[in-house]
């Protein structure tokens, strides 16, 4: 029988982004981003509660204004993570699920996977979720971060490149798409943030490797049915109206 936890789930916002300025407040339906996110992560079964985390008044009145939970966090918040290390000693949760704050298409049944899988495990760190692709464009694309896992499920390394290459230095026919969903302890989000950035971290540019680096386990849940759209740019902003349009 696994323990009772209390987890929320956190979603990041910030107003400055280098491509889409602005992006949570994106009307979309008639209707901002960040309320679209925020309304399907609370369909999620396992969360006791939503939280938007934001920089900025703009965001926060928007969600405040439509009767959400919403924090004010630094500007100095370098990623997702640290805003939600700074917000944890407001809250008494034990698990902290960080929610992309642009997955318009999050689907909650998926959030409610990783929730169930993680805390199954004997003793939890750090998760994360991923789906199987077998298209070489996509695997090829630095934007899309690959992830290779043991066969327990654990993550073995993240890469912009693709992983796994044949002895050839070919693409497999298949690989790990990481989605940049993850869930922590309240412990693990502790030691995470007293951490120095790693060598594989630099490289890479990705702050994921720096708890790999440092022996922490991630669990990858590897999903059948994703079909999700990140808004990154103004054409995906165009995709995301569309699609809730028709």
């Amino acid at each position: 029988m696994a323990r009772q936890y209390k987890i929320i789930g956190c979603i990041p916002a910030r107003y400055a982004s280098s491509r889409l300025p602005g992006k949570p407040l994106s009307d979309i339906a008639g209707k901002a981003m960040i309320l679209h996110v925020v309304e399907k992560t609370r369909q999620c079964q396992s969360l006791s509660d939503v939280v938007v985390l934001t920089d900025d008044q703009r965001i926060f009145d928007v969600v405040n204004n439509a009767g959400y939970s919403v924090a004010m966090t630094s500007e100095n918040c370098a990623s997702g993570t640290d805003r939600i290390a700074e917000f944890m000693p407001q809250s008494d949760a034990d698990i902290f699920v960080n929610i992309q704050g642009d997955e318009v298409t999050l689907n909650p049944a998926h959030i409610d996977q990783l929730v169930e899988k993680f805390i199954q495990q004997d003793r939890p760190q750090m998760g994360t979720l991923s789906h199987w692709c077998d298209d070489k464009t996509v695997l090829s694309a630095p934007s899309n971060v690959k992830v290779v896992t043991s066969l327990s499920g654990n993550a073995l390394y993240f890469s912009r490149n693709m992983i796994p290459v044949t002895q050839q230095g070919e693409v497999a026919g298949k690989g790990q798409i990481h989605i940049g969903v993850y869930i922590y302890t309240r412990e693990t989000l502790s030691r995470l943030m007293q951490l120095e950035q790693t060598p594989l971290e630099q490289t890479e540019k990705l702050e994921q490797l720096r708890a790999l680096e440092n022996d922490i386990t991630i669990n990858v849940t590897t999903l059948d049915d994703y079909q999700g759209l990140a808004v990154d740019t103004p054409e995906d902003l165009e995709k995301a109206r569309e699609l809730f349009s028709g």
